[in-house]
């Protein structure tokens, strides 16, 4: 018999390299866009905290949202996660990457 079977006929259809790009892409876009609503999210707290007399930054938080990067996704996890903290303590840093304006100027 020269039928192959079914788990090798998935295989072969799984190597299809350009849907596997796409789906890579459009991945990308995703977390691009969900990391930039994280960043707005927690630059938005750290204004609620300021207004309610509270310090900008909660320590606790943080090493709680380190320990579940790590548990989820292992050390790179934990480096993942002290990437998406810091981009919030940058306020020359906008949520989509550009710089921010201090100035009222065009």
């Amino acid at each position: 018999m020269s039928e192959r079977p079914a788990p090798a006929r998935r295989e072969a259809a799984d190597q299809d390299p350009e849907r596997h790009g796409e789906r890579l892409r459009e991945l990308d876009r995703d977390i691009i866009r969900l990391i930039q609503l994280r960043v707005r999210e927690d630059r938005l707290l750290q204004g609620a905290r300021r207004a309610a007399g509270l310090p900008r930054t909660d320590l606790a938080r943080e090493n709680a949202v380190l320990r579940g990067y790590r548990e989820a996704l292992g050390p790179a996890g934990a480096q993942l996660a002290l990437l998406l903290i810091g981009m919030t303590r940058r306020p020359d840093q906008a949520a989509g990457g550009r710089e921010e304006r201090t100035s009222h100027e065009p």
